[in-house]
C-alpha cells in the first residue's frame, strides 16, 4: 500500500486520535490506506474503523486490507455522507486528509496534474457531476473567475477566465495544454513561476468539479455530530483555501454564543460550544519527513476535541 500514497504525519495523527483502543473511529479519506493502517495498528481486537473514499480506485486498492482485518469497514462515498455510516455520538475520533492523493496526481489519465496533453478530467469519484472540461464549457466567465479568486486567491482572475473561455471555443479537443497556454498568455511567467501558477489554476478548477469547499464544511459538520464527548477530529490540509475552510467551519463550533450579531443581548444561553483546540497552532511536518516526502511540505494538521 505504501506505493499508492505516502501518508503525512502518520504517527502524529495516530497519537492524537487513538486514545481508547477499543472504541470506534473514522478515516474519512481512505486513499492509499497509509493512515488507515496506522490507526488499525493502535486498535484493540474489539476496536473498529470505518473508512470512506469517493474514489473507486482507492476502494479497490483497500480490498485486501479490508478482507484481512474485520475491524475495518470500507465504503465508497464522499465524506459529506458520514451520517449514513456513523451514528451520532458514536466515534472516539475522525481523520480527514484533504486534497488529492499522490496516486491521483501521478495517474495521467485522471487529469489532476498539468502534464502536457493530459485530459481535463479531475473527478475524484463518480459522484462528481461533470469532468473539468464539461464544467469549463458549461460555467460562465464570471463563475470561472470566481473559482480562480475563491479557490486559489489568483490575481487577474477575470482576464484568465475570459482567455480560457475563448480558447475553449477555438479547440476541438482541449487538454491540459490549453490551460498552460492561457496562463502563459495572461501572466507571462518566468520559468520558475509557471509551475506554481499552473498548480493554482488546476486547484481552482478541481475544487469546483468536486465541490470541495462544500464537502469540507458538510463533512466536518457531520463528523462533529458523530463524535462522542471527548472525541477528536484531526484534519490535514495542504493549501490556504482548504485550511481556511477548515478554520471557518471549526470556528462556528467553538462559539459559546450563536445569537445573531444584531441582538443587543445573548438569548441562546451562551453554552453552545462543541469543540476546543487540542493544539493551538497547526502542526507541520518535520524537515526529515519533508526530505522523504516533498508533498508533506505544505501540510497543516489541526486537532479539535468535542466538549
Amino acid at each position: 500500500m505504501t506505493d499508492y500514497h505516502r501518508p503525512v504525519l502518520e504517527q502524529e495523527v495516530a497519537d492524537y486520535l487513538v486514545r481508547d483502543p477499543s472504541a470506534s473511529y473514522l478515516d474519512a479519506t481512505l486513499g492509499g490506506g497509509g493512515h488507515t493502517r496506522a490507526l488499525l495498528a493502535r486498535l484493540a481486537p474489539d476496536g473498529s474503523l470505518t473508512a470512506l473514499d469517493r474514489d473507486p480506485e482507492a476502494i479497490a486498492h483497500s480490498a485486501t486490507l479490508a478482507a484481512q482485518d474485520m475491524r475495518l469497514h470500507v465504503h465508497q462515498a464522499p465524506f459529506s455522507r458520514i451520517a449514513e455510516f456513523c451514528a451520532p455520538d458514536s466515534l472516539a475520533g475522525a481523520l480527514f486528509d484533504l486534497g488529492v492523493s499522490s496516486h491521483q496526481l501521478d495517474e495521467r489519465a485522471r487529469g489532476f496534474s498539468f502534464e502536457s496533453g493530459a485530459p481535463l478530467d479531475m473527478r475524484m469519484g463518480p459522484d462528481a457531476e461533470s469532468s473539468a472540461l464539461e464544467w469549463l464549457k458549461s460555467c460562465t466567465e464570471e463563475e470561472l473567475a470566481g473559482a480562480f479568486h475563491f479557490n486559489s486567491d489568483l490575481d487577474r482572475s477575470r482576464p484568465l477566465a475570459r482567455r480560457i473561455k475563448i480558447m475553449l471555443g477555438e479547440e476541438a479537443l482541449p487538454t491540459s495544454d490549453l490551460l498552460r497556454r492561457a496562463v502563459d498568455g495572461i501572466y507571462r511567467p518566468r520559468d520558475n513561476e509557471r509551475a506554481g501558477l499552473l498548480a493554482r489554476v488546476f486547484q481552482a478548477i478541481r475544487m469546483e468539479v468536486n465541490r470541495e469547499r462544500d464537502e469540507i464544511r458538510l463533512g466536518l459538520t457531520a463528523a462533529v455530530g458523530a463524535l462522542a464527548k471527548g472525541g477528536r477530529v484531526c484534519v490535514l490540509s495542504y493549501h490556504s483555501v482548504e485550511d481556511r475552510a477548515v478554520k471557518e467551519t471549526f470556528a462556528d463550533f467553538e462559539k459559546d454564543c450563536v445569537c445573531p450579531p444584531a441582538l443587543p443581548v445573548c438569548v441562546c444561553g451562551g453554552k453552545n460550544r462543541q469543540l476546543r483546540k487540542v493544539i493551538r497552532k497547526p502542526q507541520e511536518a518535520s524537515a526529515e519527513e519533508i526530505a522523504m516526502n516533498p508533498r508533506a511540505r505544505s501540510a497543516k494538521l489541526r486537532v479539535m476535541e468535542k466538549v
